[in-house]
């Protein structure tokens, strides 16, 4: 089942987009995070199938909350398998006409560790979905040694500040240090900014001094269960194969 987290646009603290994240129920109708399948899945090669699961139901989810809420947005993960598959783009494109729904309701976000370790597949894929019309974003930015070297060559428009370095911004000089130059950086490249792990106050009050422009953790809300529970009645294919790899 598809689960939204609140991005909030700091001028005016209003929902931007929702992060978009996945759960299942196992048998017994308890709910599994994605720390509970989501490396089983990777291993056995089902990520590109769960991207395609989410993206499909996303798409349509939002085409039908845009009907009450026109601005609302969404933010999608992808899986480093995904950047191989092309095809994944034909999907999106053929599941935005299907649904009706604007191209720039839609963002995609990647990993810096998987951008980097797939450099040329990402460029390519991440271009690839501009061309469309989605927007993208590199996600946990910060984590890699040569961060700053390659943002400049990727094709992104939001850059997410990486949650090490906000979750306790208010007591750390050098996270504060951090923050300020990835968020600089980016500017100057053109890229708006997205600060995860948003905590308490003061942390907020502190990105917004600094000029972040968006902001996302428990304390501007907490993932919530998005999709109808008429979906939930039965688990998909894609759901069956998870849950039976799920250590017991």
């Amino acid at each position: 089942m598809l689960a939204g987290q609140p991005i909030v646009d700091t001028r005016n603290r209003q929902t931007s987009a929702h992060e978009i994240l996945i759960r299942l129920r196992d048998d017994q109708g308890a709910l599994i995070m994605p720390s509970g399948f989501l490396l089983a899945a990777e291993r056995f090669g089902l990520s590109v199938d769960i991207d395609r699961w989410v993206i499909v139901n996303a798409i349509r989810l939002l085409a039908q909350q845009r009907r009450n809420k026109p601005g609302l947005r969404y933010s999608i993960n992808l899986s480093g398998q995904t950047l191989s598959e092309p095809a994944v783009c034909d999907l999106v494109i053929h599941e935005l006409r299907r649904a009706r729904l604007d191209a720039s309701a839609l963002t995609f976000e990647v990993t810096e560790t998987v951008a980097i370790a797939n450099m040329a597949l990402a460029e390519t894929f991440l271009a690839r979905l501009q061309e469309i019309g989605c927007s993208t974003a590199l996600d946990d930015f910060g984590a890699g040694m040569s961060s700053f070297a390659y943002l400049r060559e990727l094709p992104v428009d939001y850059v997410k500040i990486d949650g090490r370095f906000v979750r306790n911004l208010a007591a750390n000089t050098t996270d504060q240090a951090m923050v300020r130059a990835m968020n600089d950086i980016a500017h100057a490249l053109g890229k708006k900014t997205v600060a995860e792990f948003v905590e308490d106050q003061d942390c907020y009050q502190r990105l917004c001094e600094y000029g972040v422009d968006f902001a996302q953790g428990t304390y501007l809300g907490r993932p919530e269960v998005i999709t109808p529970a008429a979906d939930e009645s039965s688990h998909t294919d894609i759901e069956q194969r998870i849950v039976y790899l799920k250590p017991r």
